[in-house]
């Protein structure tokens, strides 16, 4: 019988097992920052729903006010009818205008409905669980990207730092390859009690102490080591072309999205342009008809052109 201690030291004195930690560490960095970009993939695309249900919501805004003013334009055409004032051509002309505009109010309550439920679904709210998003008016902030673009703060985007955590676990896996060419020391030893028979087994004659130094030399293991070696060579090599090109990727993301937004940019200063001049005929419209130059209907459809170019 025996009863003791045993313990046993690897001596990595060429980095085997540190290479191989440092690798798990890596790939355990990696995963976290994937998780990451879930999460930044998560909340940007609740942040883009959210936005495009907003201005669904504007656009229903324009599309109802829209047709309130040719709803009073139908209305003034039909009275004119009535008396026998004008034919029937502007009635049923504003009438196939305000069935356009109801068709158009149609689609976009069901875009908000159908945007919604792709919220519902991203966000994982059941059908009671969701919380009723309501028309508010959205805050004026700064658009635009920095004139420079630095590596730092590119480096920060988490899809490329988890595969940089790759690239570098992939670069421990090979030094942990390489380190297995050398010779392994280790040390061993025992401390307890051995005995044939049981009665004898706590006595001081049991006892034993061994201290046993070992050399492992991979002398004929070159075949198996140097295919792990190419193996893992290979592997890192491979990471390291989908780092570059992530990175590549990532700068040609950027400088379109930048192009893409100052073309925005560019637009509604233009459309803020074309939105004041229909104003401009809007207060003149308004003008005249204080001053009794023009009817209340010319005056209230003036508004028309000004709706159609904010939507």
């Amino acid at each position: 019988a025996t009863v003791g201690l045993f313990a046993g030291l690897d001596l990595d004195l060429w980095g085997v097992h540190r290479s191989a930690v440092a690798a798990a560490i890596g790939a355990h960095n990696a995963a976290l920052a994937e998780t990451a970009a879930v999460e930044l993939s998560l909340t940007t695309g609740v942040a883009q729903l959210y936005y495009s249900m907003q201005a669904s919501y504007q656009m229903l805004d324009l599309l109802e006010q829209t047709r309130d003013v040719i709803d009073y334009a139908v209305k003034a055409h039909q009275s004119k009818v009535a008396h026998g004032l004008e034919a029937q051509v502007p009635f049923h002309g504003a009438r196939a205008q305000i069935l356009a505009v109801d068709k158009q109010i149609a689609a976009v309550k069901g875009q908000i409905t159908e945007t919604r439920e792709s919220l519902r679904a991203l966000i994982g709210a059941g059908a009671s669980d969701m919380p009723e998003i309501k028309p508010v008016a959205l805050p004026q902030v700064q658009t635009g990207i920095p004139a420079t673009l630095s590596y730092e703060l590119l480096a920060r985007r988490p899809d490329l730092q988890a595969m940089r955590w790759y690239v570098q676990a992939s670069l421990d896996q090979v030094d942990s390859a390489r380190a297995l060419f050398y010779p392994s020391f280790d040390i061993k030893a025992f401390f307890g009690l051995d005995a044939i028979h049981l009665d004898t087994l706590f006595k001081k004659t049991s006892r034993q102490f061994n201290f046993i130094p070992g050399l492992k030399l991979p002398l004929f293991d070159g075949g198996r080591l140097n295919a792990n070696l190419e193996g893992t060579r290979a592997a890192s090599n491979m990471m390291i072309e989908r780092y570059n090109q992530s990175v590549l990727n990532a700068v040609r993301d950027v400088a379109v999205n930048g192009t893409r937004l100052q073309t925005l940019n560019d637009e509604r200063e233009m459309q803020a342009e074309r939105v004041e001049a229909t104003r401009f005929t809007q207060r003149a419209a308004e003008a005249a008809y204080q001053r009794g130059l023009t009817s209340r209907l010319q005056a209230t459809e003036a508004r028309l052109p000004v709706l159609a170019e904010e939507m």
